[in-house]
């Protein structure tokens, strides 16, 4: 195995750190992935993003240093991300790159991350068969073979749609977990009360919206229809002011749950901002910006 796909997210991840410190990309991950244990190892100085929960106000008070509990790791942390598939994602994002290119990336630095902090992460998806689930594991291979799995088959319909995975997630797996789920603007307008209230019972949910094309432009082509727009679609403002009040219709609907229910999102539309993109999703949700 070459890990082509390790060796492809550990440069995005370079490009990033080059930009930004090391110890905040860290401090992010670290926060999000910490066992909630009421008992601790030792108390250190607190760095840029920790989690204030975590902060000993009283120690604080008595050194002058503001300090933050270790807590001591119960076991590994499951990290599920459920992945959209069809031929929805054949097409492009907002900024004319490939849409499963950059849900893929997404997979690959959720996990290269998880994997990197030692705990175990699968995925979630669904496939011609049926539901393909790598169950809980962590290492260089199995970050390839997820990585692969999804590529496969992220362009083909699958038998099931992302608010039937997300059941199959509430019903069958029965444990705690930070859950990451990769979809686009049809996937979100699935997304309803109910399915967030059963998830997020026991798990934190995080959201990535690869964002789409608009209808309107240069040179669209229709995924359904097997062909490009014709001049007179392409060129009406009157169908792009209708399509742009939908998506804000659709987002604002889920923006209102997502807040309810504690989840955060954030939009992607190129694999270069993808690092960039998942370090502000795990800001969101660390620092209760919600929605």
């Amino acid at each position: 195995m070459d890990f082509e796909y390790l060796s492809k997210i550990k440069g995005l991840v370079s490009l990033y750190t080059n930009k930004k410190s090391t110890n905040f990309l860290e401090g992010e991950f670290r926060s999000i992935f910490r066992g909630r244990s009421l008992d601790f190892d030792e108390l250190r100085e607190y760095t840029y993003g920790d989690n204030i929960k975590d902060i000993d106000w009283k120690s604080s008070s008595r050194t002058g240093k503001i300090l933050t509990r270790q807590y001591v790791a119960e076991k590994k942390h499951n990290i599920l991300m459920i992945c959209d598939t069809g031929t929805k994602m054949q097409g492009d994002t907002s900024t004319g790159e490939a849409k499963a290119a950059v849900a893929l990336s997404a997979l690959g630095t959720i996990a290269f991350f998880t994997d990197r902090h030692g705990d175990d992460f699968a995925m979630l998806q669904s496939t011609e068969r049926g539901y393909d689930f790598s169950m809980f594991r962590g290492g260089t291979v199995h970050f390839e073979t997820i990585m692969n799995n999804y590529r496969i088959n992220a362009e083909k319909e699958g038998m099931h749609t992302l608010d039937q995975i997300m059941d199959y997630v509430s019903d069958r797996i029965h444990r705690k977990m930070v859950v990451f789920i990769i979809t686009d603007i049809d996937g979100i307008s699935r997304i309803d009360d109910r399915l967030l209230r059963k998830i997020t019972v026991d798990n934190d949910l995080l959201v990535v919206n690869v964002e789409d094309a608009f209808l309107t432009g240069s040179t669209v082509f229709d995924l359904d229809a097997g062909s490009y727009e014709d001049d007179f679609v392409l060129g009406s403002s009157v169908l792009y002011e209708a399509e742009r009040a939908k998506r804000k219709e659709i987002m604002d609907t889920a923006e209102t749950l997502f807040k309810q229910y504690h989840v955060a999102v954030v939009n992607v539309s190129s694999e270069s901002e993808i690092v960039e993109k998942t370090i502000e999703l795990i800001e969101r949700h660390n620092h209760e910006n919600f929605g």
